[in-house]
Order: structure tokens, then sequence, then C-alpha cells
């Protein structure tokens, strides 16, 4: 039995796209979290402050390193209608 990747022919690792989104919504799930889990105090702001900014920038930089933005794309011509 062909998968889903195999039918529809998806690629193997998801887009780029659907990483950023998935970043940024775990961002601001883990600063929700962390926020209701950790006590409240100066020392709280500070630490999911510096908790949120190292997560976004690692999670951007793991996104624009992608092997997907660093090759160039392929190159898949399509024939006219006419000739099908």
């Amino acid at each position: 039995m062909r998968s889903v990747r195999q039918t529809y022919d998806l690629p193997d690792t998801p887009p780029s796209p659907m990483r950023m989104w998935v970043l940024m919504v775990g961002v601001v799930l883990l600063a929700l979290v962390l926020w209701l889990v950790l006590p409240d105090s100066a020392v709280t702001v500070a630490i999911l402050a510096v908790v949120v900014l190292a997560t976004v920038f690692f999670g951007v930089w793991r996104v624009l390193s992608a092997r997907q933005l660093s090759r160039p794309p392929g190159r898949h011509p399509t024939p006219p209608p006419s000739t099908q």
C-alpha cells in the first residue's frame, strides 16, 4: 500500500513556511506555559524574556539554515495543454 507522501508526491520534509508557522506558535505556547508555571517576580520575567528570545533566535536560525533554502530549485518543465 502506498503512503500518503507517495500518493500525492509530497516532499520528505515539511516546507519552510510550515516550519516558521510551527516556530511562531511554539514560542507563544512556550511563553504562556512558562508564565503560568513559574512564580510571579521580576526574576521570572527576566528569565522568561531570555528564554523566549533564545528560542526565537535558535528557531529562526534552524529554519533559515534548512537545506531547502540553500539548494537551487529543480527544473520541472510543464508541457503545454495542447500537447496532452
